[in-house]
């Protein structure tokens, strides 16, 4: 059994070594970035075991990711290896001490292709945990509908579903985000949000109450 199952795009990150505007920067640092697989490095540091799923391309960026994924301990059994399509690139610029600028390169990405075959259902009967993010849900409509086939696998099998609301302005209007996250909260036993965030699927007033709502919607727990 494993403890957490998580999907979704993960992409490089270049990050420029010095403050100030990348395109002053001589060097970048390279590494990898995405909110579902952190949560399963997390999961693997603190003594557990996480498998995650999803595209990446057939290039040096997707073995990068594979290779940090698989250094972590991250199960890697049901990943897809994209040979028509590309692996994302996020870009982060450390404009100022405090300040930083993200720049995602993710259109048409491997990632980005997911889609409902690629869901690994004994995978997921099996896990402790499946964990999900509204990013998926944002990159396309066959990510989205792999979500949703991913999510209801769950819920069949017993399993605890875990969202994370993780809003994302560049991937999607807040009126697209509210309709699709509420549906999906219905669906989650624990749900994470930031009060913006939150908002965007029921009203409150503080954190409390807005907990209070989502908590409505259908979850056991909510933290916002």
């Amino acid at each position: 059994m494993t403890d957490l199952v998580t999907f979704g795009e993960t992409m490089a990150r270049l990050e420029n070594a010095v403050v100030g505007p990348m395109r002053h920067a001589r060097s970048l640092d390279l590494g990898i970035g995405g909110a579902e697989s952190n949560t399963a490095i997390g999961m693997c540091r603190l003594g557990g075991t996480a498998a995650w799923f999803g595209r990446v391309g057939d290039d040096e960026f997707g073995r990068l990711i594979t290779t940090a994924l698989a250094g972590e301990g991250v199960r890697l059994d049901h990943r897809v290896v994209d040979g028509t399509a590309p692996t994302a690139l996020l870009f982060k610029e450390r404009r100022s001490g405090t300040l930083t600028r993200v720049q995602y390169y993710r259109t048409g990405s491997a990632g980005s292709r997911l889609r409902p075959s690629d869901v690994p259902h004994d995978l997921i009967r099996s896990a402790r945990v499946l964990h999900v993010t509204g990013i998926t849900a944002a990159i396309s409509d066959t990510a989205r509908q792999a979500l949703v086939d991913a999510v209801e696998t769950a819920r069949d099998a017993g399993v605890p579903v875990s969202l994370d609301l993780n809003y994302r302005t560049a991937l999607w209007t807040p009126a697209e985000a509210g309709e699709c996250l509420r549906d999906l909260a219905g669906r989650a036993d624990l749900v994470f949000a930031t009060e913006a965030e939150a908002r965007l699927v029921v009203a409150g007033d503080d954190a409390a109450g807005l907990a209070t709502a989502l908590a409505a919607l259908g979850p056991r727990d909510v933290l916002v």
